[in-house]
């Protein structure tokens, strides 16, 4: 939610120099672990990432790096849960602040244990705790 712009324009030029490694499986195993991608979809998560192209890659990543939160996103009147994993990168926890503090409605939440990726690291866990969350939030509206 907090754009870089320098990390940004280091995109492109940093990506051309590691592309390669995009298709080395040991390397597609270190970023399987990290994305918490466990052992029964690796095969299917390296085939697709093998496919990806250059300039596709460069696309998602500058598009991550600059997105910045909606103007009209403090007008929004659902219930907005964030969720944030207390081990992940001090930019993510400053953008899960950014946005609970962007909107009355929203409520954020650190995930012991855990960092980018619950919904894959544990997702029996983190459906419950989602479900648990809805429920809540429609009888505080009810009420």
């Amino acid at each position: 939610m907090i754009p870089s712009p320098i990390a940004e324009k280091l995109i492109r030029p940093f990506i051309k120099l590691s592309f390669p490694l995009i298709k080395n499986k040991s390397f597609a195993k270190l970023q399987a672990k990290t994305l918490y991608v466990d052992e029964e979809y690796f095969e299917q998560y390296y085939q697709d990432s093998s496919k990806m192209k250059l300039d596709t890659l460069i696309k998602i990543l500058q598009e991550n790096m600059s997105f910045a939160i909606p103007h009209n996103f403090s007008k929004a009147q659902c219930k907005i849960l964030v969720t944030v994993g207390e081990k992940e990168k001090g930019n993510m926890k400053k953008s899960a602040i950014h946005l609970v503090n962007s909107n009355p409605n929203c409520k954020g939440v650190v995930l012991s244990n855990i960092g980018h990726g619950v919904s894959l690291a544990n997702p029996k866990f983190f459906n419950r705790f989602v479900e648990e969350w809805m429920k809540e939030a429609n009888y505080q509206m009810a009420r």
